[in-house]
């Protein structure tokens, strides 16, 4: 309206101006060139601002669409995996749309007995039990006081499914070479620190128990005179360890 009036005000004032020369006239020409040069500049700048605005509020709804579509798929995804069809039907034959309030709402549930709801026999059974039947069917496993699961079993056994370790088969005579070289000595060593012994290295006096028709004697013992080289116990115990790996290797091998 405001345009409209404005582009009759300019018409108007056109028919009425005279103009007494050119050049009067070529002044009144350049006039209203600015004037609508300047018009067209504020309607360019308008239109950018217009612009502007138009693609704030465009990115503003795209980012609105975005999360209401999130949304929307995760309510759906809800809905199909943790409520069950019959109760979604029942959701959507209640649901309608309010134009006056621009909002979703569900109509209210109309009972179609139209009495009221049967009250329960009990609030932990099926049937109507006493404090003093609850208290005996929780401390005694006698059937008498309840009403369901009145049989009790016990859990099945699992089947095995590993077995106990056993050592590796040892030949007896490989055991009875082994027990042979492992049992300690019976001898009892003392070593003699007098001068005379001390004068002779690798000398020690050895008092040895005496065997006597296959047994021991524990009282009876070796003169101090008797001596013992380590080089030969050195070398019996390498003679013993040599048949105990012979034996082993005949073992292993046959």
């Amino acid at each position: 309206m405001l345009q409209r009036l404005e582009k009759e005000e300019d018409s108007s004032c056109e028919i009425a101006s005279t103009f007494s020369s050119l050049q009067a006239e070529v002044e009144a020409k350049t006039r209203k060139l600015k004037k609508l040069f300047a018009k067209l500049q504020s309607v360019k700048q308008e239109m950018g601002d217009l612009h502007e605005e138009f693609c704030r509020d465009r990115v503003d709804l795209q980012h609105t669409q975005d999360v209401l579509t999130r949304e929307l798929k995760l309510k759906a995804l809800i809905i199909e995996n943790f409520i069950s069809p019959e109760e979604k039907r029942k959701i959507l034959s209640r649901a309608f749309f309010d134009d006056d309030e621009d909002v979703w709402k569900l109509r209210p549930v109309v009972r179609q007995t139209g009495g009221n709801l049967k009250r329960p026999v009990s609030s932990a059974s099926r049937r109507p039990t006493s404090e003093y039947a609850r208290i005996q069917a929780s401390v005694d496993h006698n059937p008498r006081y309840k009403g369901e699961n009145i049989m009790v079993v016990e859990l099945d056994p699992a089947v095995r499914t590993t077995r106990d370790w056993e050592g590796p088969v040892v030949a007896p005579r490989v055991a009875a070479a082994l027990e042979a070289a492992l049992t300690p000595l019976d001898d009892d060593l003392s070593i003699d620190a007098s001068l005379a012994t001390l004068s002779r290295p690798r000398a020690v006096v050895s008092s040895r128990k005496e065997k006597t028709k296959g047994k021991r004697s524990p009282g009876a013992r070796v003169s101090p005179g008797a001596r013992v080289d380590f080089a030969d116990l050195i070398n019996s115990h390498k003679k013993t360890l040599s048949t105990i790996l012979l034996e082993v290797s005949h073992v292993v091998l046959f």
